[in-house]
């Protein structure tokens, strides 16, 4: 077995999902197909069909509810427990049935010996078993160097975040202390918020969590703009105990600021809007737009990074979305609800 596996993770969860079971009842189906039209004899094929396709569905859906039901303590083991279990749990399955198939089948499957019939069931199972887990361990090496490199991904996306917002806020921080010692106290204390935040980048947090970050940044940013910066939030009063990936809404509200507020003499308003279903989160921001007026090198970075984190935190699932219209920049950012609890990215 690899040197690569890690304890404390089944290999076999991805079993217990619905793709797991259903594929399971394939499979079953599959040998239940082949073994019934094995004998050369067609006598009764049908009837021998439904009993075979009973009998593998049975034991492999009981060997996956008593492997689930014992899942936390199989956690606490290394790799080779859990495959040892998966194995036992396979066979001994496999031995109770083949008792009870013998016991209750003889009016219509005629077995000429009861223990050799077991013994078969036995030899096919541990056979498919072996091959089985050779392939659960392939697929969980392959994963875990696709984890590996979506970690490196996200570090390095992590790297091109801190300059982004450090920089600006720095400064910030070095002017106040001239005139607004606490002000500037509190810029920095603002400040390590979200370099912790930074940190933390391919990490979940409560939306609550961010919003709160968010609005460091924007009371970090009023003191360099004054009245120009203007924030709309149209959020509920009550937020659920949704988890999103950390450093999500800050970097949009830092990309209005960029685009909406610095470039304008008069200021500009930011929009921010949430939007909750029962099958996805919806963030919304707006921020005018001026042409023809010189921005900051680099501007656009922060959608492209929010992007590539999502494609790999969601897999594909988080979308991001910009458009332009009536000198109005508009993000909305659409989350999957059914995966907002997910615990942190590998």
């Amino acid at each position: 077995m690899s040197k690569q596996l890690q304890p404390n993770v089944l290999l076999f969860a991805a079993l217990f999902k619905e793709r797991g079971v259903l594929a399971t009842l394939v499979v079953g189906q599959v040998i239940a197909t082949i073994l019934a039209f094995a004998p050369a004899t067609a006598d009764a094929i049908w009837i021998r069909l439904g009993a075979i396709s009973l009998f593998l569905h049975l034991t492999f859906l009981f060997s996956l509810t008593w492997l689930y039901l014992l899942r936390k303590r199989l956690q606490r083991l290394n790799q080779t427990p859990q495959l040892c279990a998966l194995m036992a749990s396979l066979l001994l399955t496999t031995a109770l049935f083949s008792l009870l198939f013998t016991e209750f089948t003889n009016d219509y499957i005629a077995l000429q010996n009861p223990y050799e019939f077991l013994l078969k069931n036995l030899l096919m199972v541990f056979l498919v078993a072996a091959l089985f887990i050779q392939f659960l361990i392939i697929h969980y090496e392959k994963e875990q160097q696709t984890n590996a490199l979506a970690r490196a991904e996200l570090d390095a996306l992590q790297a091109r975040i801190r300059p982004h917002f450090l920089y600006n806020s720095l400064n910030t921080a070095a002017e106040l202390t001239h005139c607004d010692p606490l002000a500037a106290e509190q810029a920095i204390l603002a400040l390590a918020a979200l370099s912790q935040a930074a940190m933390k980048v391919g990490k979940s947090t409560l939306l609550e969590d961010e919003i709160n970050l968010t609005k460091q940044y924007i009371a970090l940013e009023t003191w360099r703009f004054s009245e120009r910066l203007q924030v709309n939030w149209h959020i509920p009063q009550q937020l659920p105990a949704l988890k999103i990936p950390c450093l999500t809404l800050q970097p949009l509200i830092e990309n209005a600021v960029c685009h909406g507020v610095e470039p304008s003499v008069t200021g500009a308003v930011i929009n921010i809007e949430l939007l909750l279903s029962t099958q996805s989160l919806t963030i919304l921001v707006s921020n005018p737009i001026f042409e023809g007026v010189n921005k900051r090198p680099g501007n656009g970075m922060a959608l492209e990074n929010i992007r590539q984190r999502l494609d790999i935190y969601y897999q594909g699932k988080g979308k991001l979305v910009v458009t332009t219209r009536n000198d109005t920049f508009r993000v909305k950012l659409v989350l999957p609800r059914h995966v907002l609890d997910l615990k942190d990215f590998p």
